[in-house]
Protein backbone atom coordinates (compact mmCIF):
# COMPACT_ATOMS: atom_id res chain seq x y z
CA UNK A 1 0.00 0.00 0.00
CA UNK A 2 1.02 3.23 -0.99
CA UNK A 3 2.06 5.95 2.34
CA UNK A 4 2.85 8.92 1.83
CA UNK A 5 6.50 9.96 3.01
CA UNK A 6 7.56 11.80 6.70
CA UNK A 7 8.39 14.27 4.91
CA UNK A 8 4.89 14.80 2.68
CA UNK A 9 2.57 14.86 5.43
CA UNK A 10 4.75 17.09 8.06
CA UNK A 11 4.39 19.60 5.97
CA UNK A 12 1.10 19.55 6.00
CA UNK A 13 0.53 18.87 9.51
CA UNK A 14 4.01 19.74 10.96
CA UNK A 15 2.50 22.02 13.85
CA UNK A 16 -0.99 19.77 14.30
CA UNK A 17 -1.32 18.66 18.10
CA UNK A 18 -0.62 14.93 19.14
CA UNK A 19 -3.45 12.45 17.90
CA UNK A 20 -6.79 13.67 20.88
CA UNK A 21 -7.81 10.05 23.05
CA UNK A 22 -10.05 7.67 21.39
CA UNK A 23 -12.75 8.53 23.97
CA UNK A 24 -12.48 12.39 24.94
CA UNK A 25 -12.00 15.56 23.00
CA UNK A 26 -9.61 18.55 24.07
CA UNK A 27 -12.28 20.84 21.57
CA UNK A 28 -13.50 23.43 23.93
CA UNK A 29 -17.10 24.05 24.11
CA UNK A 30 -18.09 27.54 24.92
CA UNK A 31 -21.31 29.85 24.87
CA UNK A 32 -20.38 33.72 24.34
CA UNK A 33 -23.29 35.32 25.69
CA UNK A 34 -21.97 38.84 24.06
CA UNK A 35 -22.74 37.67 20.38
CA UNK A 36 -25.68 38.17 18.73
CA UNK A 37 -25.62 34.65 17.46
CA UNK A 38 -27.69 32.14 18.74
CA UNK A 39 -26.93 29.90 22.00
CA UNK A 40 -28.06 26.75 19.75
CA UNK A 41 -26.64 27.63 16.75
CA UNK A 42 -22.73 28.39 18.72
CA UNK A 43 -23.11 25.19 20.33
CA UNK A 44 -23.74 23.13 16.73
CA UNK A 45 -21.13 25.37 14.73
CA UNK A 46 -18.42 24.12 17.80
CA UNK A 47 -19.48 20.47 17.42
CA UNK A 48 -19.75 20.53 14.09
CA UNK A 49 -16.40 22.11 13.34
CA UNK A 50 -14.86 19.99 15.93
CA UNK A 51 -16.04 17.17 14.35
CA UNK A 52 -14.85 18.37 10.91
CA UNK A 53 -11.50 19.31 12.16
CA UNK A 54 -10.64 15.84 13.94
CA UNK A 55 -10.77 17.74 17.42
CA UNK A 56 -14.07 15.56 18.27
CA UNK A 57 -12.34 12.21 16.64
CA UNK A 58 -14.94 9.56 14.84
CA UNK A 59 -16.14 7.27 17.30
CA UNK A 60 -15.44 9.43 20.09
CA UNK A 61 -18.52 9.04 23.11
CA UNK A 62 -20.02 12.68 23.37
CA UNK A 63 -21.31 13.90 26.70
CA UNK A 64 -25.17 13.63 27.47
CA UNK A 65 -27.72 16.18 26.93
CA UNK A 66 -27.46 16.62 30.43
CA UNK A 67 -23.86 16.53 31.20
CA UNK A 68 -23.88 19.12 28.65
CA UNK A 69 -26.61 21.67 29.37
CA UNK A 70 -24.96 21.46 32.72
CA UNK A 71 -21.28 22.31 31.86
CA UNK A 72 -22.15 24.66 29.80
CA UNK A 73 -25.66 26.55 31.18
CA UNK A 74 -27.75 25.80 28.52
CA UNK A 75 -31.50 24.70 28.74
CA UNK A 76 -32.23 20.90 28.22
CA UNK A 77 -34.17 21.57 25.17
CA UNK A 78 -31.38 23.57 23.58
CA UNK A 79 -28.78 20.66 23.22
CA UNK A 80 -30.94 18.55 22.85
CA UNK A 81 -32.01 20.01 19.80
CA UNK A 82 -28.07 20.31 18.72
CA UNK A 83 -28.00 16.97 18.98
CA UNK A 84 -31.29 15.91 16.66
CA UNK A 85 -29.69 18.39 14.15
CA UNK A 86 -26.16 16.74 14.11
CA UNK A 87 -27.93 13.10 13.90
CA UNK A 88 -29.96 13.95 11.06
CA UNK A 89 -26.82 15.56 9.16
CA UNK A 90 -24.89 12.00 9.84
CA UNK A 91 -22.60 13.46 11.72
CA UNK A 92 -23.24 11.59 15.09
CA UNK A 93 -25.22 8.70 16.21
CA UNK A 94 -27.16 7.09 19.13
CA UNK A 95 -26.67 3.67 20.65
CA UNK A 96 -29.15 2.88 23.35
CA UNK A 97 -27.82 2.31 26.51
CA UNK A 98 -24.20 3.11 25.47
CA UNK A 99 -24.68 7.33 24.70
CA UNK A 100 -24.23 9.05 21.71
CA UNK A 101 -21.07 8.81 19.40
CA UNK A 102 -19.47 10.92 17.01
CA UNK A 103 -20.30 8.51 13.69
CA UNK A 104 -17.89 6.79 11.98
CA UNK A 105 -16.93 6.13 8.29
CA UNK A 106 -18.88 3.54 7.61
CA UNK A 107 -17.10 0.13 7.76
CA UNK A 108 -17.21 -2.06 4.49
CA UNK A 109 -19.50 -0.15 2.74
CA UNK A 110 -17.07 1.58 0.73
CA UNK A 111 -15.29 -1.19 0.23
CA UNK A 112 -15.24 -3.13 -3.14
CA UNK A 113 -15.88 -6.88 -2.63
CA UNK A 114 -13.06 -8.87 -3.43
CA UNK A 115 -14.31 -12.09 -3.59
CA UNK A 116 -14.84 -12.57 -7.70
CA UNK A 117 -10.84 -11.87 -7.71
CA UNK A 118 -9.93 -13.94 -5.48
CA UNK A 119 -11.96 -16.61 -7.21
CA UNK A 120 -10.42 -16.01 -10.16
CA UNK A 121 -6.70 -15.93 -8.59
CA UNK A 122 -7.28 -19.06 -7.14
CA UNK A 123 -8.59 -20.63 -10.38
CA UNK A 124 -5.62 -18.96 -12.05
CA UNK A 125 -3.20 -20.48 -9.72
CA UNK A 126 -4.74 -24.20 -9.94
CA UNK A 127 -4.35 -24.24 -13.60
CA UNK A 128 -0.30 -22.98 -13.55
CA UNK A 129 0.08 -25.96 -10.66
CA UNK A 130 -1.57 -28.22 -13.11
CA UNK A 131 0.73 -27.26 -16.39
CA UNK A 132 3.46 -28.18 -13.76
CA UNK A 133 5.18 -24.94 -12.31
CA UNK A 134 6.24 -24.25 -9.14
CA UNK A 135 5.18 -22.05 -6.33
CA UNK A 136 7.87 -20.30 -6.52
CA UNK A 137 7.77 -19.31 -10.40
CA UNK A 138 4.44 -18.34 -10.24
CA UNK A 139 4.71 -16.00 -7.50
CA UNK A 140 7.98 -14.21 -9.09
CA UNK A 141 6.02 -14.34 -12.31
CA UNK A 142 2.85 -12.33 -11.20
CA UNK A 143 5.64 -10.14 -8.78
CA UNK A 144 6.84 -9.39 -12.24
CA UNK A 145 3.63 -8.71 -14.08
CA UNK A 146 2.62 -6.56 -10.80
CA UNK A 147 5.71 -4.14 -11.20
CA UNK A 148 5.23 -3.83 -14.97
CA UNK A 149 1.17 -3.22 -14.61
CA UNK A 150 2.16 -0.63 -12.01
CA UNK A 151 4.36 1.24 -14.23
CA UNK A 152 2.05 1.13 -16.85
CA UNK A 153 -1.56 1.78 -15.87
CA UNK A 154 -2.53 5.28 -15.19
CA UNK A 155 -3.54 6.44 -11.61
CA UNK A 156 -6.86 7.25 -9.91
CA UNK A 157 -9.41 9.89 -10.23
CA UNK A 158 -10.70 11.64 -6.54
CA UNK A 159 -13.18 14.23 -6.82
CA UNK A 160 -13.26 16.38 -3.78
CA UNK A 161 -16.92 18.48 -2.65
CA UNK A 162 -15.94 21.96 -1.11
CA UNK A 163 -17.78 24.96 -0.09
CA UNK A 164 -15.57 27.54 -2.02
CA UNK A 165 -13.73 26.90 -5.45
CA UNK A 166 -10.74 28.93 -3.80
CA UNK A 167 -10.46 27.08 -0.77
CA UNK A 168 -11.54 23.36 -2.39
CA UNK A 169 -8.86 23.98 -5.08
CA UNK A 170 -6.24 24.55 -2.72
CA UNK A 171 -7.70 21.37 -0.62
CA UNK A 172 -7.32 19.18 -3.58
CA UNK A 173 -3.59 20.57 -4.49
CA UNK A 174 -2.49 19.62 -1.01
CA UNK A 175 -4.25 16.37 -1.11
CA UNK A 176 -2.75 15.17 -4.50
CA UNK A 177 0.91 15.60 -2.93
CA UNK A 178 -0.17 13.03 -0.74
CA UNK A 179 -1.09 10.46 -3.16
CA UNK A 180 0.00 8.17 -5.51
CA UNK A 181 1.96 8.74 -8.26
CA UNK A 182 -0.41 9.18 -11.38
CA UNK A 183 -3.43 9.83 -9.32
CA UNK A 184 -5.56 12.85 -10.11
CA UNK A 185 -7.79 15.02 -7.68
CA UNK A 186 -10.37 17.57 -9.45
CA UNK A 187 -12.32 19.86 -7.31
CA UNK A 188 -15.80 20.45 -7.62
CA UNK A 189 -18.47 22.85 -5.36
CA UNK A 190 -22.04 21.96 -3.96
CA UNK A 191 -23.08 25.02 -6.12
CA UNK A 192 -21.40 22.96 -9.24
CA UNK A 193 -23.24 20.11 -7.84
CA UNK A 194 -26.80 21.69 -7.65
CA UNK A 195 -26.34 23.73 -11.24
CA UNK A 196 -24.55 21.19 -12.81
CA UNK A 197 -27.46 18.40 -13.45
CA UNK A 198 -26.40 15.59 -15.35
CA UNK A 199 -22.94 16.42 -16.36
CA UNK A 200 -22.23 17.16 -13.03
CA UNK A 201 -23.71 14.01 -11.91
CA UNK A 202 -21.49 11.83 -14.84
CA UNK A 203 -18.32 13.89 -13.57
CA UNK A 204 -19.10 12.14 -9.83
CA UNK A 205 -19.59 8.96 -11.63
CA UNK A 206 -16.37 8.87 -13.36
CA UNK A 207 -15.12 9.50 -10.27
CA UNK A 208 -12.69 6.38 -8.47
CA UNK A 209 -12.96 7.94 -5.02
CA UNK A 210 -15.50 11.16 -4.17
CA UNK A 211 -14.42 12.52 -0.77
CA UNK A 212 -16.94 15.41 0.86
CA UNK A 213 -15.76 17.52 3.48
CA UNK A 214 -17.02 15.67 6.83
CA UNK A 215 -19.70 18.25 8.09
CA UNK A 216 -21.60 18.83 4.48
CA UNK A 217 -21.56 15.05 3.99
CA UNK A 218 -25.01 14.62 4.06
CA UNK A 219 -25.52 17.67 1.71
CA UNK A 220 -23.46 16.31 -0.66
CA UNK A 221 -24.40 12.65 -0.70
CA UNK A 222 -28.06 14.26 -1.23
CA UNK A 223 -27.01 15.75 -4.57
CA UNK A 224 -25.36 12.30 -5.36
CA UNK A 225 -27.64 9.75 -4.51
CA UNK A 226 -26.95 5.74 -5.01
CA UNK A 227 -22.83 6.90 -5.42
CA UNK A 228 -20.53 6.13 -2.58
CA UNK A 229 -19.38 9.26 -0.66
CA UNK A 230 -16.27 9.47 1.78
CA UNK A 231 -15.85 11.88 4.34
CA UNK A 232 -12.91 13.66 5.12
CA UNK A 233 -11.90 16.10 8.12
CA UNK A 234 -9.94 19.06 7.67
CA UNK A 235 -7.19 21.15 9.99
CA UNK A 236 -6.04 24.88 9.64
CA UNK A 237 -3.27 24.74 7.32
CA UNK A 238 0.54 25.41 8.54
CA UNK A 239 0.69 28.68 6.84
CA UNK A 240 -2.49 29.90 9.17
CA UNK A 241 -0.91 28.64 12.03
CA UNK A 242 2.19 29.85 11.92
CA UNK A 243 1.07 33.42 11.15
CA UNK A 244 -1.31 33.21 13.82
CA UNK A 245 1.61 32.27 16.46
CA UNK A 246 3.49 35.14 15.07
CA UNK A 247 1.23 37.64 16.00
CA UNK A 248 2.46 39.92 18.96
CA UNK A 249 0.31 40.32 21.76
CA UNK A 250 -0.30 43.65 21.78
CA UNK A 251 -1.94 43.19 18.25
CA UNK A 252 -5.87 44.58 17.87
CA UNK A 253 -6.60 41.89 15.41
CA UNK A 254 -10.18 41.50 13.52
CA UNK A 255 -11.82 38.12 12.60
CA UNK A 256 -14.09 38.79 9.41
CA UNK A 257 -16.38 35.31 9.46
CA UNK A 258 -17.80 34.50 6.02
CA UNK A 259 -21.26 33.51 7.57
CA UNK A 260 -22.13 34.65 11.28
CA UNK A 261 -23.04 31.36 12.68
CA UNK A 262 -19.39 30.70 12.40
CA UNK A 263 -18.09 33.64 14.39
CA UNK A 264 -18.15 31.38 18.01
CA UNK A 265 -16.40 28.61 16.51
CA UNK A 266 -13.81 31.05 14.64
CA UNK A 267 -12.90 33.09 18.00
CA UNK A 268 -12.19 30.15 19.35
CA UNK A 269 -9.79 28.67 16.73
CA UNK A 270 -7.53 31.78 16.37
CA UNK A 271 -7.49 31.75 20.24
CA UNK A 272 -6.32 28.28 20.20
CA UNK A 273 -3.49 29.46 17.77
CA UNK A 274 -2.31 32.69 19.58
CA UNK A 275 -3.97 32.97 22.90
CA UNK A 276 -2.32 35.69 24.15
CA UNK A 277 -3.97 38.10 22.04
CA UNK A 278 -6.61 40.19 23.70
CA UNK A 279 -7.64 42.65 21.94
CA UNK A 280 -9.53 40.81 19.29
CA UNK A 281 -13.19 42.01 17.53
CA UNK A 282 -15.14 39.40 15.80
CA UNK A 283 -17.62 40.41 12.69
CA UNK A 284 -18.91 38.84 9.39
CA UNK A 285 -18.91 39.99 6.09
CA UNK A 286 -22.30 41.35 6.01
CA UNK A 287 -22.26 43.07 9.25
CA UNK A 288 -22.70 46.73 9.16
CA UNK A 289 -19.66 47.21 11.51
CA UNK A 290 -17.94 45.48 9.05
CA UNK A 291 -15.86 49.04 8.00
CA UNK A 292 -15.70 50.20 11.63
CA UNK A 293 -14.15 46.79 12.82
CA UNK A 294 -11.46 46.72 10.19
CA UNK A 295 -10.61 49.95 10.66
CA UNK A 296 -10.21 49.70 14.19
CA UNK A 297 -7.96 46.67 13.39
CA UNK A 298 -4.17 46.28 13.19
CA UNK A 299 -4.42 42.69 11.24
CA UNK A 300 -7.04 41.00 9.84
CA UNK A 301 -7.68 37.67 9.34
CA UNK A 302 -11.02 36.36 7.66
CA UNK A 303 -12.74 32.81 6.98
CA UNK A 304 -12.68 31.39 3.36
CA UNK A 305 -15.19 32.74 1.21
CA UNK A 306 -15.14 36.20 2.08
CA UNK A 307 -11.83 36.91 0.25
CA UNK A 308 -13.70 40.33 -1.12
CA UNK A 309 -12.18 41.58 2.35
CA UNK A 310 -8.26 41.77 0.93
CA UNK A 311 -9.45 44.86 -1.20
CA UNK A 312 -11.22 46.10 2.19
CA UNK A 313 -8.47 46.61 4.57
CA UNK A 314 -6.42 49.70 3.02
CA UNK A 315 -3.10 47.95 3.07
CA UNK A 316 -3.16 46.30 6.89
CA UNK A 317 -1.62 43.11 6.87
CA UNK A 318 -4.71 40.52 6.07
CA UNK A 319 -4.98 36.67 5.92
CA UNK A 320 -6.91 34.17 5.63
CA UNK A 321 -7.99 31.11 8.08
CA UNK A 322 -7.24 29.02 5.06
CA UNK A 323 -7.89 24.73 6.23
CA UNK A 324 -6.14 21.61 4.74
CA UNK A 325 -7.37 18.13 4.62
CA UNK A 326 -6.38 16.15 7.54
CA UNK A 327 -3.46 14.45 6.99
CA UNK A 328 -5.14 11.65 9.59
CA UNK A 329 -7.85 11.16 6.79
CA UNK A 330 -5.72 10.59 3.86
CA UNK A 331 -3.85 8.00 5.73
CA UNK A 332 -6.91 6.14 7.01
CA UNK A 333 -10.07 7.18 4.51
CA UNK A 334 -8.52 8.22 1.26
CA UNK A 335 -5.27 5.85 0.74
CA UNK A 336 -7.27 2.55 1.90
CA UNK A 337 -10.24 3.66 -0.40
CA UNK A 338 -8.01 4.40 -3.50
CA UNK A 339 -6.41 0.50 -3.22
CA UNK A 340 -9.72 -1.23 -3.52
CA UNK A 341 -10.58 0.80 -6.89
CA UNK A 342 -9.06 -0.27 -10.50
CA UNK A 343 -6.93 2.10 -11.73
CA UNK A 344 -8.90 4.07 -14.70
CA UNK A 345 -7.92 5.53 -17.68
CA UNK A 346 -8.31 8.67 -16.77
CA UNK A 347 -6.12 11.67 -18.80
CA UNK A 348 -5.37 14.37 -16.07
CA UNK A 349 -7.17 17.56 -16.75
Amino acid sequence: MFRPTSAQLSSVSSAHDALPSPIQTSWPLSIDRTLSVPVGVQLRGQLEYGIACGEIPRGARLASVRELSHELGVAHVTVAQVYKELLARGLIVTQRGRGTFVADVPAGSESQDLSPLRALLEDTLSQAERAGYSAAQIAETLNVLLARGSRQQPGCLVLLVGLFMDATSAYARDLQALLRPGDVVEAVTLEDLRAGGQMQRARAEAADVVLSLAHRLSETRSLLPGLSVLPVGFIPSVATRSALAALSPMTRLALVATFEDFLPTFLTGVKRFAPLLSDIRSTHVQAADLSAVIEWAEVVVYASGSEVIGSLTGGRPTFEYRHTIDPRDVEQVVLPALETRPRSALQPA
